[in-house]
């Protein structure tokens, strides 16, 4: 009689006892049909929390945190599809959240890949490693990097307020002359001729025109 995948496993484990016991990952097989674990490695208690037998026979799902649940199932999907078109060599490779036993959460890097055998039930059978710390190292330089990409643009936002206040000349409402940054007050041509590269030439606007010379407004009728 042919062996099952979990049978060479577990046959494997049985010759390798002390190994499986020490493995800093955990290998498993889950049935694809149901989600559910059908063989799980001791080690899987270092970072989930739950021993094997408590996972044998229960669904994958409920241990993972929401949205990477999502992406999980969405890749096992993916994954069924693309099997039944013939791509029966493809290994996924994805980092999920997932929940441990005592409330917490922790990271995990996941390789699996399918297998079937004549007249049993389609497998997923994978590795999963503990990437907490590595995971929480990432999580934590993204945030910083978006508090640093946020005063950035709050800073470039001040930059550009004090440039316009900057612009802003002090004109006196009376006189019409400016004040600087040292506080003397400026007649308005000279301001700018003190100031920029500009020079005046002096004419007047019709309306200007119409007040000082108005006997040429009555010629021009």
């Amino acid at each position: 009689m042919t062996q099952s995948i979990k049978d060479k496993v577990a046959e494997l484990e049985s010759h390798n006892r002390l190994l499986t016991n020490n493995l800093v990952d955990a290998v498993w097989v889950i049935n694809a049909g149901n989600l559910k674990y059908e063989y799980v490695t001791p080690s899987i208690y270092r970072f989930s929390g739950y021993t094997a037998e408590e996972l044998i026979g229960k669904p994958i799902t409920h241990r993972f945190v929401e949205k990477s649940q999502v992406k999980a199932l969405v890749t096992i999907e993916m994954s069924l599809d693309q099997y039944e078109d013939g791509d029966r060599d493809g290994t996924r490779t994805l980092e999920v959240e997932m929940m441990h036993k005592n409330g917490g959460t922790y990271w995990v890097e996941v390789r699996a890949k399918l297998m079937e055998e004549p007249g049993r039930p389609l497998k997923i059978v994978g590795i999963t490693r503990d990437i907490t710390l590595r995971k929480t190292a990432e999580l934590k330089m993204e945030e910083q990097n978006r508090e640093l990409a946020a005063a950035l643009a709050e800073k470039e936002r001040l930059l550009k307020e004090i440039k316009v206040l900057q612009s802003m000349l002090p004109i006196c409402s009376g006189c019409r002359r400016i004040r600087d940054e040292s506080g003397k007050w400026w007649p308005l041509d000279a301001y700018v001729k003190e100031h920029t590269d500009s020079d005046f030439t002096h004419t007047l606007c019709p309306d200007c025109r119409d007040v000082y010379y108005p006997d040429k407004k009555k010629c021009n009728r």
